[in-house]
């Protein structure tokens, strides 16, 4: 019985990973994202609020929404095993730049979310642009040929919104605005 209890635990942790990540990048998908950031969210709505927590302070989180630029051309080009590759080469930056307590997401198709734990829309912001500059220098070889592309960011933290639908509302905002404005930038 001791055995198939162990057997079942690992199971469901297997379940959670799988549940929770992206299979290409290995970072955390939409769900498992919002799962983790409204931890911090709502220690950070206890600090500023309701009541405080003597263990555990957090004074802001920051939020970055990153899109690969010209995605669609990328895999038109290349085919999608490229574009995947391309994914797999921005997530291990954002992976080797973040912190262990900080949060990445492949929030959707080119889309890989950020969240900041303590960092505030500067702090973001130039989080963004370090992993944005890195991302210039990298290229991968695909077919015998060397694949560069360039990402465009938005940034955001809690202290501008009410809520994390408004903070990733604003943080979009300022990713198209980045697009708009000739993309392989971030903006605030």
């Amino acid at each position: 019985m001791p055995d198939t209890i162990k057997k079942l635990k690992k199971e469901i942790e297997k379940l959670k990973k799988l549940a929770h990540h992206d299979e290409l990048t290995g970072l955390l998908n939409r769900h498992g994202f919002r799962e983790e950031a409204d931890k911090f969210l709502g220690a950070l709505a206890e600090q500023h609020g309701f009541k405080k927590r003597k263990s555990f302070l957090i004074e802001n989180f920051g939020l970055v929404i990153f899109d690969i630029d010209n995605f669609k051309k990328l895999n038109d080009v290349y085919g999608h095993a490229a574009g995947d590759e391309a994914l797999m080469m921005f997530a291990k930056i954002i992976k080797d730049r973040k912190r262990d307590i900080d949060l990445a997401a492949r929030w959707g198709g080119e889309e890989v979310v950020l969240g900041l734990v303590g960092a505030s829309v500067d702090d973001s912001f130039n989080a963004a642009e370090d992993i944005r500059k890195i991302l210039l220098e990298r290229f991968f070889i695909y077919r015998g040929e060397k694949v560069r592309f360039t990402a465009s960011a938005g940034v955001a933290d809690a202290k501008m919104a009410k809520d994390f639908k408004t903070m990733f509302d604003l943080a979009d905002k300022a990713l198209y605005k980045a697009k708009r404005l000739g993309r392989n930038q971030t903006q605030k």
